[in-house]
């Protein structure tokens, strides 16, 4: 892994993002007028939003894109990685419609027969299964489902092994984010923007973008989607 690789591209996904909200901005010289100018801002509002969700999505694909060419083995990665590369053997296992071959017209309805069939058949595969190198779904570990709302953000976090609350500190501003976002949606915010309320939102949002960059970065330095060494630790 090239770590000097990485952070260029982490920085280089950050700089065209807060090159273009500066370049929309930077419009309002065109709008002398402040009714104007608080409208224009609510499509910058939008524009930001969309901005802080594809940064996110695009910083942690290069985070687990990166996992994926350590092909790292099963038994060395933390349990939320490898139970996100388990996922198809997972439901396989929950799958209320999968029967077993032997007894699928001897004992059709035995619930508890074919469950137990199932699990025969994980137990079977296991041992291979953690043998084998992780390759993390990484569309899966990291759907937003089209709001990046700080519960979702928890979400994507604990599934690819980070502490759930990591950025807790910045929900609020997540939270107002998106609720200016839905507003301007739903056309309750008919009337626009105060300029102070965007400046300051704007910036919150760029602070919070700037630390995924830095957390990402650290996070592959210390190898934080291995395991532990208990051993070591203590």
């Amino acid at each position: 892994m090239n770590l000097v690789d990485v952070r260029a591209e982490l920085e280089e996904e950050l700089a065209w993002r807060l090159e273009e909200i500066r370049f929309f901005r930077n419009r309002l010289a065109e709008l002398p007028d402040v009714p104007d100018q608080e409208r224009y801002f609510k499509s910058l509002v939008v524009m930001l939003y969309a901005n802080f969700e594809g940064f996110w999505k695009t910083a942690f694909t290069i985070y687990l894109t990166e996992i994926n060419r350590e092909r790292i083995q099963s038994g060395d990665a933390v349990e939320q990685i490898v139970a996100a590369s388990m996922g198809d053997l997972f439901q396989a296992i929950t799958d209320p419609n999968k029967k077993s071959d032997f007894f699928r017209n001897a004992a059709p309805d035995d619930t508890g027969l074919h469950r137990f069939a199932r699990q025969s058949e994980f137990a079977g595969r296991l041992h291979d299964v953690m043998g084998s190198s992780i390759e993390i779904p990484i569309e899966t570990v990291l759907d937003t489902e089209s709001n990046l709302t700080p519960t979702v953000v928890r979400k994507t976090l604990f599934r690819m092994g980070f502490p759930h609350d990591e950025f807790a500190s910045d929900e609020s501003t997540v939270n107002q984010l998106l609720r200016r976002r839905n507003d301007i949606a739903h056309g309750s915010a008919r009337y626009g923007i105060r300029i102070s309320d965007y400046r300051n939102l704007e910036s919150a949002v760029i602070g919070i973008m700037k630390r995924v960059v830095v957390f990402i970065f650290e996070s592959l330095d210390g190898k934080k989607y291995m395991k532990q060494d208990e051993t070591a630790a203590t």
